[in-house]
């Protein structure tokens, strides 16, 4: 199982991807699985990717019905976070330095 963390000094979420296919992926999250098209995975991992290097702009992890599971807001090395499971809205700031950890686990695409 593939894993990568996004928190702060207090807090701590981890993403597991526990099945993958060809088109999608599950990811479990609050011991409550989501599905990800790999296309929005990998552009996601990209904007990810970007963002870091910039200290600028915005990546965000959509579900399949195209819904928002994870936004990270990059402005000058503080990073805004944004977790949604159905209803529930967890957000909360850490900064670059966190997001170094997350990239080395989720790898960096070309």
């Amino acid at each position: 199982m593939h894993h990568f963390e996004i928190g702060n000094d207090i807090e701590s979420h981890s993403f597991t991807i526990v099945e993958a296919d060809r088109e999608t992926l599950t990811i479990e999250l609050f011991g409550h699985e989501e599905r990800v098209r790999v296309t929005d995975y990998v552009t996601f991992v990209r904007t990810l990717t970007d963002a870091y290097h910039r200290l600028d702009g915005t990546a965000e992890l959509v579900r399949v019905d195209g819904s928002a599971l994870l936004t990270l807001t990059f402005n000058r090395g503080r990073v805004a976070v944004r977790l949604v499971r159905d209803t529930s809205v967890r957000t909360f700031q850490t900064d670059q330095s966190y997001v170094t950890a997350a990239l080395a686990q989720i790898g960096i695409v070309e």
